[in-house]
């Protein structure tokens, strides 16, 4: 195949809607469609040509060659750009015959194990085996191991403005959130193009490097810079021949790059896998079977948006990326499956949909080493020191930064707490609780203005109210021993484990959370500005443990005067 590759640099974040999420937010895909990489192109043909979105250029005959560059899926296809690699490799969607066991977290520096259901027969599965599917989207494959990678997000939350008014009101005032792509990330787009004249088309149509692609561009979403990679050669997917992939299987494996879109012999836009059966025996001109149990696919809802309309397009089922079709092995006619992978099957396939894979994966493989991609950082040139004022300025923006991330996860963690037996303890003892560890943070504020030689240790500083309940009066003691967590801890107890490890209940809530899980460095949740890393300490982990145990107190004393 002959592409035109390019990189995509996110400098501000990405809405790409999906048609996903509640009626007050906007989710976006965890790539950049195809539709919106050809628009922009489209959008710049106008403009170098002085045309207008309202012109009828298609029967124009001074512009012979729209058609064919933005029209005709037989001779232009826009792809999918999917995050790159490291060394400008296109990452590819997690196929959906993948499973690891239950409880398994990928990391970037243990390998976990990842099963190909697609080759392991039912029978000589595992029995112990708890299997699920993966969260991560996107993969790279090399021999029996896979880096597995997730697109980093980022939820705005916005209110809608009276236009006049320039605020909100009460016909006017909604709240809604953009879930988005976010910056500072780099995607793969290919354009598959038919004849050197349309490639030079193509790469002057990629000239300025800053463009603007998504949703509210002017509400600070869409800017990024194109980065032209020379690609002299046969483009391919997957990085091997299709030869070498027919040769190497014993069955025929279909894996779908792309969402797909089909319709049946009656015009019905379906996703069911006879449909796909009966397609792909028609392009390769040969009658294909499943093999038992040979299915492992998901479907969704598609749909787009056209700029000349101003309309939302028509929503349609379509085959998910990354389903898994095994089919028995037949005869193939090589050029039959050069041309369908090159084409691709269904409809829309000038937008990236239809993209088609025979045989990427070695059948020898049942098993995978997986792990999550090295972080950045580590592979980054060490930048020249700072000069202490901005060193200074650096380290308090990620300061500033991780405390309010720090914040966000106290009151998350706080909501997800739920008393029962509230009744069992009084207020004022919980007002009791709560002075002594205001007591307790203000000695840790005076600690941490002395110098780190001088300061207490956070054992000291926490034993006053590590020791309120033992030091109490029995009939006091034993009300804190009463009152309960909803998941059956004792408070006095949760308090402890708070105590004694004050970082635990902050780094666990700092992975799980969809805005911090990539967050980290060297396995340790860190801010980093300028290169300059800011992570929390003990002294820091501890303020937050005794916020939260303040913040318990107080939300229990209101649940018991509302009941």
């Amino acid at each position: 195949m002959k592409a035109v590759t390019f990189l995509l640099h996110t400098q501000q974040p990405i809405l790409a809607t999906a048609l996903q999420g509640d009626p007050n937010s906007d989710v976006s895909y965890p790539y950049i469609p195809g539709s919106m990489i050809r628009g922009v192109l489209i959008g710049r043909y106008l403009k170098r040509h002085g045309l207008r979105e309202t012109d009828n250029i298609l029967d124009n005959q001074s512009f012979p060659d729209v058609t064919r560059l933005f029209f005709d899926d037989g001779k232009t296809r826009y792809l999918n750009a999917y995050p790159t690699a490291r060394q400008h490799k296109r990452t590819l969607p997690v196929p959906r015959s993948w499973y690891k066991d239950k409880g398994v977290e990928f990391s970037e520096t243990e390998n976990k194990t990842v099963y190909d259901f697609s080759q392991i027969p039912v029978d000589e599965r595992e029995e112990d085996l708890s299997p699920k599917l993966l969260k991560e989207d996107f993969c790279t494959v090399e021999d029996d191991e896979i880096i597995l990678y997730r697109v980093k997000r980022r939820s705005n939350i916005h209110n809608q403005r009276d236009r006049k008014k320039g605020r909100g009101t009460e016909a006017n005032g909604a709240i809604f959130c953009y879930e988005v792509i976010d910056a500072r990330q780099s995607f793969q787009a290919v354009v598959l193009y038919d004849s050197q004249d349309d490639k030079d088309i193509i790469e002057s149509l990629l000239q300025p490097k800053d463009i603007w692609l998504g949703g509210s561009q002017s509400a600070g979403y869409g800017h990024t810079t194109i980065e032209l990679i020379s690609n002299d050669g046969d483009y391919h997917e997957v990085g091997m021949a299709t030869q070498e992939r027919i040769e190497q299987n014993e069955n025929l494996t279909i894996t779908l790059l792309s969402d797909i879109i089909l319709r049946n012999e009656w015009g019905q836009v379906v996703a069911e896998p006879e449909v796909l059966r009966q397609l792909l025996s028609a392009s390769l001109n040969v009658e294909l079977e499943f093999k038992e149990g040979g299915i492992y696919a998901s479907s969704l809802i598609v749909g787009g948006f056209n700029r000349k309309w101003g309309l939302p397009l028509p929503q349609t089922l379509a085959f998910a990326a990354g389903s898994v079709f095994v089919f028995h092995k037949v005869n193939l006619d090589l050029q039959r499956i050069k041309l369908l992978e090159e084409q691709g099957i269904g409809e829309r396939r000038v937008d990236g949909f239809g993209r088609v894979i025979t045989n990427w994966l070695n059948d020898e493989h049942t098993e995978y080493k997986a792990r999550l991609p090295q972080s950045e950082r580590k592979y980054a040139n060490t930048p020249e020191s700072l000069a202490p004022e901005s060193l200074k300025i650096a380290t308090n923006i990620a300061t500033t930064i991780l405390r309010t991330k720090l914040d966000q996860l106290l009151l998350k963690e706080v909501s997800s707490i739920k008393m029962t037996k509230r009744n069992k303890i009084s207020n004022s003892q919980l007002s009791r609780l709560m002075i002594v560890t205001r007591k307790a943070l203000s000695e840790l504020d005076i600690e941490n203005d002395k110098a780190e030689s001088e300061r207490k240790s956070v054992t000291e500083i926490a034993e006053p109210v590590r020791n309120l309940p033992h030091n109490l009066p029995s009939n006091a003691r034993k009300q804190f021993e009463s009152i309960r967590l909803s998941t059956g801890e004792r408070l006095d107890e949760k308090i402890q484990n708070w105590l004694d490890s004050p970082d635990s209940w902050l780094s666990n809530s700092w992975r799980s959370d969809p805005q911090t899980t990539d967050l980290v460095v060297a396995g340790k949740p860190t801010v980093t500005i300028a290169s300059v890393p800011q992570g929390f300490d003990n002294y820091l982990a501890l303020e937050y443990s005794f916020r939260l145990i303040i913040a318990v107190a107080k939300k229990t004393m209101k649940e018991k005067n509302n009941d």
